[in-house]
C-alpha cells in the first residue's frame, strides 16, 4: 500500500466500506458488509467452482473447445456459465462489442483478474472463440420454484459461540484456498469456528445487529451463518452465476443479483424466495440504499438502475446518462458518485430527486466502492482512484470540483482512510 497524507483532518470522518471480493451439491457465494465488523480476505490459492445442471451451451469446434477448456474454463466455467469470472454466453454478452471482447482477451482488463493472452491465443483463435460465444444457448431458467427446491435449514448444528463473545468484536477471515470462513474472537483472534463458504465473491454482509453473516458464491449459493449460535443457519442456490448480495438492516430481506439468469432475487430471513425480477442487462451489483427501505441495483451495460422497496417489493426503473457500473455512496446524503468503465466522467447523482447534480470530466472509477471520503477543515472531500491511470483525484464535494491531483507509482485500486490517521492508503 502507498500512504498519502491527508493534511489536516478532523473528527467526523466518514468512510465507504468495500470488500475485495465447493464442488458440492450447492456452491457457496459471499457478499459484503456494512460497518464495524472487520472482514479480512486472504487471497490464497484459487479453485474451480461447481455449476448447476442445466443444458450446456453449444461450444466452439475445430479445436477451439479444447483451447477454451485449457485456458478459460478455470475462471469462466466448463460450460461457460461462469465461475470465479462472469459467464461467456450469448445472453450475457449481447450488449458487448466483438472488438471490446477481442481486446479483453488479447490485452486483459485493468483492475480485474483477466490477464492478457497475447502470444498465447492467436488473433484467429480469438475470433473463433468469440464466434462460439455468440452461438445462442438454450435459455437458462432458474425460477422461484427451482430456488425453493434447493433450500436447506440447519437445525441441528452444534453451538460454537461462547456466551462472553461480543459480536461486534468478531473477525471473519475468508480463505479462498480452503473455501472456508474462520470466525475469530477479540484482539487475540481466538478461532471459534470454521465453516464452508465455497468460492466466494463480493464480500460478507451482516444485518445491523450482527446476528447473522451472509455470503454468496459466483455460482449462486447463498449461505447464512448464525453469529449468535456460531453455526450454519441455512443455504439456498439463488442463481446459476451470481454477482453479489445485499441485506436489509433487520435481516428480513436478502437481495441477490444474478448474471445468469439475469435476475434480482429477493429472499426472506430464512433464505426462502419471495420474488424474482427479470433484468434488462448484466447487473453490476446490488446494495442497500442508505437510510432508505430500498435496494439499488446498477447495470454494467444499460443506462438504467433499479430500486426495490421493501417490504412491498415494488420495482422502479430509473434512466441515467450512462451505465452506473461503479458507484460509491456520499456519506450522510442522498447522493452517490458513479461512472462507466468506458466513460470519461464521474457523475454526482441524487437518488431522491433522480437527477445528476454535477459531472466531473475525468477517468472512470476502477471498482465499486473504491472511493473514500474524509473531512478537512470541516469540509467533505473524496479521494478517487482511476481505472488504469496512476493518480488520485482529491475532489471537493461541496461543488464537485477537483482540488488536487496526486501522481502514484502505479494505477490504484482502492483508496481508504480512517479518522485515527492523517493518511490516505492506496
Amino acid at each position: 500500500m502507498q500512504p498519502i497524507r491527508k493534511h489536516k483532518t478532523t473528527r467526523g470522518l466518514s468512510l465507504q466500506k468495500t470488500h475485495a471480493n465447493a464442488q458440492q451439491h450447492f456452491p457457496y457465494k459471499i457478499a459484503s458488509t456494512s460497518a464495524s465488523l472487520f472482514c479480512v480476505l486472504f487471497l490464497l490459492a484459487g479453485s474451480r467452482s461447481a455449476f448447476a445442471e442445466t443444458s450446456p451451451p453449444t461450444q466452439p469446434d475445430n479445436g477451439i473447445e479444447a483451447l477454451y477448456q485449457a485456458e478459460c474454463s478455470a475462471c469462466h466455467g466448463a460450460k461457460r456459465y461462469g465461475g470465479y469470472s462472469p459467464p461467456l454466453i450469448a445472453d450475457t454478452l449481447r450488449h458487448k462489442k466483438d472488438s471490446d471482447l477481442f481486446d479483453a482477451i488479447q490485452h486483459g482488463l485493468p483492475n480485474t483478474q483477466m490477464p492478457s493472452f497475447q502470444g498465447k491465443i492467436t488473433d484467429e483463435q480469438t475470433r473463433a472463440l468469440l464466434a462460439g460465444f455468440r452461438v445462442p444457448t438454450e435459455r437458462i431458467l432458474w425460477n422461484e420454484q427451482d430456488i425453493a427446491a434447493t433450500r436447506i435449514e440447519f437445525t441441528g448444528e452444534k453451538r460454537t459461540m461462547p456466551f462472553w463473545v461480543r459480536r461486534k468484536n468478531l473477525t471473519l477471515v475468508v480463505e479462498r484456498g480452503t473455501n472456508r470462513i474462520a470466525v475469530l474472537a477479540g484482539s487475540e483472534l481466538r478461532e471459534l469456528d470454521r465453516y464452508p463458504s465455497g468460492l466466494i465473491h463480493g464480500g460478507i454482509k451482516f444485518d445491523h445487529r450482527y446476528r447473522s453473516a451472509y455470503t454468496t458464491t459466483r455460482d449462486g449459493t447463498v449461505v447464512k451463518y448464525d453469529l449468535t449460535r456460531g453455526a450454519l443457519a441455512a443455504k439456498v442456490k439463488a442463481g446459476i452465476n451470481t454477482r453479489n448480495l445485499a441485506v436489509s438492516p433487520d435481516g428480513r430481506f436478502v437481495a441477490v443479483a444474478n448474471q445468469a439468469p439475469q435476475t434480482l432475487v429477493i429472499l426472506d430471513a430464512t433464505l426462502a424466495p419471495l420474488k424474482s425480477f427479470a433484468l434488462a442487462g448484466q447487473p453490476s451489483a446490488v446494495y442497500l440504499l442508505p437510510r432508505e427501505n430500498s435496494f439499488i441495483l446498477t447495470l454494467r451495460d444499460q443506462p438504467i438502475f433499479y430500486l426495490v422497496r421493501y417490504p412491498s417489493l415494488e420495482l422502479e426503473t430509473v434512466a441515467v446518462p450512462e451505465p452506473f457500473e461503479d458507484i460509491s455512496f456520499v456519506p450522510q446524503t442522498s447522493q452517490l458518485v458513479a461512472s462507466a468503465r468506458g466513460g470519461r466522467a464521474l457523475h454526482l447523482y441524487d437518488w431522491k430527486t433522480r437527477t445528476v447534480v454535477a459531472t466531473l470530466a475525468t477517468e472512470a472509477l476502477p471498482h465499486l466502492f473504491s472511493t473514500c471520503f474524509f473531512e478537512r477543515n470541516h469540509e467533505l472531500y473524496a479521494a478517487f482512484n482511476h481505472i488504469g491511470v496512476p493518480k488520485i483525484s482529491i475532489v471537493r464535494m461541496r461543488d464537485f470540483a477537483l482540488e488536487k491531483s496526486i501522481p502514484l507509482r502505479g494505477a490504484g485500486y482502492f483508496v481508504r482512510t480512517h479518522e485515527g490517521t492523517p493518511y490516505l492508503w492506496v
